[in-house]
């Protein structure tokens, strides 16, 4: 058994499991990235054995071994106790399906062919070991709490009575039983009754414009005719009483408990199966509210009533300590299936990524293999090829432009040209950007603005961003032929723009989470709306950056949608240019180019679009070539690759603008980093402009186009 790990007091412990030992460095250099600690074993009975003696995050199984197979590894495994739940990914050269049933049914959460994906292999060890750091983190922080209230409760408990010690220990064990969130809301309800009050009701928010979850629990002495309830009656769907929901509202401003003293007999409403409104007399004399969860996003009160008369632990020591421990219980349970919930959507988006990676490939690869098969002369063939492989290409593109914004906005990197813009300008990109949708499925979209001008400051790109993700996803969920209305209004200070259509509409128990990173509501295999769940969460983040805020509403399934956003506005009398920004027909008159890429096909297809363009293009593959080629050559404009091998294009960059032989090149980097620290030190080596890859050839062009107009002598430029 070998172990392979980078120095660090935080690290977990990844298996390898192969009988081949080129396998174990393969898979090594690929996860060492990861500054994880990665036993590799060549059989499956070292796998056993490695299991016994530690705990592993996750484990990579070779199916094909000898003595013990994959899959009879796995079946060992599961049924030892500490790899009982382990994460399994077995690796394979061929996935047989009955082989594949068999996996899954052991327990295995994936299967990746051999050779693997370097960085797919490691997005998806990265999730689980970023899920069993999250697991044992929850357990110690649970455990801490525990420790925490059990040391409080020792040293009070010399001084308490034996009913006390009692009852708060039922309630420590019933409460640290199950980190489900029903089971601790019962357990909280029923705890308290009758030891120390005749009523308990738990009252969960659920978020603004949605009613709260009432929870009840209530004892024979509470009722005021015994005959209209039962001990320990609970109650899921309870309506608040209005003395009981002045409470909840005075503990949930102060963060403070608050005491209500009860005159007269107060009134409990139950909803029944059928719908229907049960009333019940309660005989309390008094009635007080604790805040559990006054931090969280849904924050929670516990409501107990007493009447005097009633025996129980009339000690508010035993109340607090009971709160305290209801607060950290439920806690634990909201974090536990936060975890769960953030687990169970980060597993849907890697699969929803691949699928959605493979629908543009897919063509991408026949339209290769027709361009092989054709006659080089057979021009349809060779149109209809270039015009599949570029559509196919932009969505490519789209995709990964929205994972890096949701990582730029995440990260907080993300920025904002603000500028004075037209809302109308706004909404025309979006529907130019959205109509071969609505196109495609025969929907008609419906717009409807105001007569008064609007100015929203703001960045233009990201603002038709936030309208066209909004008018794609109303589309998407719009069958065909169907309607999809946007409006926008003003009130003096505040521009409201509605998306409506008449679409699948959402479910209210999705609603609270149509914004949420990766949330997409109930999907089949066929993926018929396909998307990755990010494009609702880039237009609340886009939105709130600019000041404004976006909220959607929906009556249910099958009766729509509405999204509203609002964005500080003010109206003009004059309304900006509403001229497009034309790009001028470029008439080249053939610059000196030198491209510097060590990926062949890129250079080779930026050497194609140039030359088409009446440019002269010449190619490196590194930079010293870079270097001797320029000499000879004198480049106009270089096209530099900063990830080159041997010498960053950052290096070369330098070279050339400090070598005084060499002509002042307009110098373009075309670099697959997106950091502000790769754009500092390009300026910081003499780039004069930073292009992501894939670059937009219209921009790239632009570029090298309005460099040359300036050095043409008409325009007093140096010729």
């Amino acid at each position: 058994m070998q172990t392979h790990s980078r120095e660090d007091g935080d690290q977990v412990n990844i298996l390898v499991v192969d009988d081949v030992p080129a396998q174990h460095f393969v898979l090594r250099s690929v996860l060492e990235e990861l500054g994880e600690n990665i036993v590799t074993v060549s059989s499956g009975r070292a796998a056993l054995a490695a299991v016994l003696e530690q705990d592993f995050a996750v484990i990579l199984l070779d199916v094909n071994m000898p003595d013990m197979d994959g899959l009879e590894t796995a079946s060992m495994m599961r049924s030892y106790r500490r790899t009982a739940r382990t994460p399994i990914i077995f690796i394979t050269a061929y996935v047989d399906e009955s082989e594949m049933s068999r996996g899954y049914s052991l327990g295995a959460v994936d299967y990746i062919s051999s050779p693997v994906v370097p960085e797919i292999l490691r997005a998806k060890v990265r999730v689980f070991v970023d899920m069993y750091r999250m697991r044992n983190q929850l357990i110690a922080r649970a455990a801490e709490r525990e420790a925490l209230a059990t040391a409080e409760f020792q040293r009070a408990a010399a001084e308490q009575a034996r009913l006390r010690a009692d009852f708060l220990a039922r309630a420590s064990q019933a409460l640290t039983r199950s980190l489900e969130v029903d089971d601790t809301v019962a357990n909280i309800v029923e705890l308290p009754v009758p030891a120390l009050a005749d009523a308990a009701v738990l009252v969960l928010s659920a978020g603004e414009g949605h009613a709260p979850r009432t929870v009840a629990c209530i004892a024979n002495s509470a009722y005021a005719d015994p005959r209209s309830g039962s001990a320990g009656m609970r109650q899921y769907r309870v309506l608040p009483l209005p003395d009981l929901d002045k409470l909840v509202r005075e503990t949930l401003s102060t963060g403070q408990p608050a005491h209500l003293q009860v005159e007269g007999r107060p009134v409990l409403a139950f909803i029944q199966d059928d719908n229907t409104c049960c009333e019940v007399l309660l005989d309390l004399d008094e009635m007080t509210a604790y805040p559990l969860l006054t931090d969280a996003a849904q924050p929670s009160v516990i409501v107990l009533g007493i009447r005097r008369s009633s025996e129980r632990l009339d000690d508010a020591s035993v109340t607090h300590e009971f709160v305290s421990r209801a607060a950290i219980a439920l806690e634990n349970a909201s974090l536990f299936s936060a975890i769960r919930d953030g687990d169970r959507r980060k597993n849907e988006f890697l699969a929803m990524l691949a699928h959605e990676l493979r629908n543009p490939l897919a063509p991408i690869v026949n339209a290769v293999a027709v361009m092989r098969s054709a006659r080089p002369t057979d021009a349809q063939v060779l149109s209809w090829a270039s015009n599949l492989i570029g559509t196919q290409a932009e969505h490519l593109v789209r995709i990964v432009d929205d994972l890096l914004d949701v990582s730029r906005i995440a990260r907080g990197v993300i920025t904002l040209r603000t500028e004075p813009v037209l809302l109308s300008a706004v909404i025309d990109r979006a529907i130019e950007t959205s109509r071969p949708n609505y196109a495609a499925r025969s929907q008609s979209l419906t717009r409807e603005t105001s007569g008064t001008d609007v100015v929203i400051d703001g960045d233009i790109v990201r603002l038709s961003q936030v309208f066209a993700n909004l008018l794609n996803n109303a589309s998407k969920f719009t069958p065909p032929g169907g309607r999809v209305r946007i409006s926008a209004e003003h009130d003096g200070t505040t521009a409201t723009i509605v998306v409506s259509d008449e679409g699948e509409g959402i479910d209210p128990a999705f609603l609270p989470h149509v914004f949420e990173l990766f949330a997409q509501g109930k999907t089949s295999l066929d993926r018929a709306q396909g998307g990755l769940g990010i494009g609702l969460t880039l237009v609340r983040h886009l939105t709130e950056m600019h000041g404004g805020s976006v909220q959607c509403k929906s009556d249910g399934l099958g009766k729509g949608s509405r999204f509203t956003v609002r964005l500080p506005a003010r109206a003009v009398e004059d309304s900006p240019d509403k001229r497009l920004n034309v790009v001028p027909i470029r008439r080249s008159q053939g610059l000196r180019i030198l491209v510097v890429d060590d990926m062949a096909a890129t250079a080779e297809s930026l050497e194609a679009i140039l030359r088409i363009h009446g440019h002269q293009v010449q190619r490196a593959s590194d930079g010293p070539a870079a270097l001797v080629l320029a000499k000879t050559f004198l480049p106009d404009v270089v096209l530099l690759d900063i990830g080159l091998p041997g010498m960053t294009g950052f290096d070369v960059a330098h070279r050339l603008r400090t070598d005084e032989s060499l002509p002042r090149s307009l110098i373009i980097a075309i670099s697959g980093y997106s950091q502000q620290e790769h754009r500092h030190r390009a300026s910081d080596s003499g780039i004069d402009h930073y292009l992501v890859k894939p670059a937009d050839l219209d921009t790239l062009l632009g570029i090298v186009d309005d460099y040359e107009r300036a050095r043409a002598p008409g325009d007093g430029a140096a010729a």
